[in-house]
């Protein structure tokens, strides 16, 4: 990693915990971190974009450093915009080159429109980001998400847990990824679940006579 990419994390931490966004505001999910979300998400963008040629990767890290910086307290529903907006003004107040901002400031503006991953002509970057960020917490993460959240509500059982996973983590859904790479990523991760919820099922007897006893 570079030493303007670590300034621009430094940056984004700052400014996520002044403006109270580092946080998850779910009481059950203290452990997540937007800051360390970002750099996972760095490091997927890092992953995906290997060997492929037609990536500007400057522009495609940078914006996965920023793209969640907006969140706050409240109102994330509109994180992308301000995320954007918050980017701008760093851009600006570093004298960024104009045509690497605006896209950059375009990528992540759009992030959480995810449906414009499959649209004909959408940009590589584009694609690369919104791939990256729907890759964190997946697969082995998720397990442990799903876990945390139940210790974190008190669950009575081991069973609460597993139909948690079932609920989430291992919840039926088609493959989300456009690029080849992050179909195979994807489909580990999925095929780690789908083993280690059967594999959990096999251990709590469920749907065995015993079971309910």
């Amino acid at each position: 990693m570079n030493e303007i990419y670590k300034e621009y994390l430094a940056y984004v931490k700052d400014y996520l915990i002044r403006h109270k966004g580092i946080e998850s505001p779910n009481p059950l999910h203290p452990f997540r971190s937007r800051f360390q979300h970002s750099i996972r998400v760095l490091h997927w963008c890092a992953r995906l974009a290997e060997g492929l040629a037609d990536v500007d990767k400057d522009v495609l890290y940078t914006a996965a450093i920023f793209h969640d910086i907006g969140y706050a307290q409240r109102d994330n529903e509109r994180h992308a915009q301000r995320s954007a907006l918050a980017f701008r003004e760093y851009a600006d107040s570093h004298q960024m080159e104009g045509k690497f901002a605006d896209k950059v400031e375009r990528l992540i503006g759009c992030h959480s429109q995810k449906d414009r991953m499959r649209q004909e002509g959408a940009d590589l970057e584009m694609v690369l980001l919104m791939e990256a960020d729907l890759m964190d917490e997946e697969g082995a993460m998720g397990i442990v998400w799903d876990c945390m959240t139940m210790g974190n509500a008190h669950a009575s059982s081991y069973a609460k847990a597993y139909y948690h996973i079932m609920e989430s983590a291992n919840k039926e859904e088609p493959n989300p990824m456009v690029t080849k790479r992050a179909r195979e990523y994807w489909e580990e991760k999925k095929g780690i679940v789908a083993r280690f919820s059967k594999l959990l099922a096999d251990d709590l007897m469920i749907g065995s006579e015993y079971f309910d006893i």
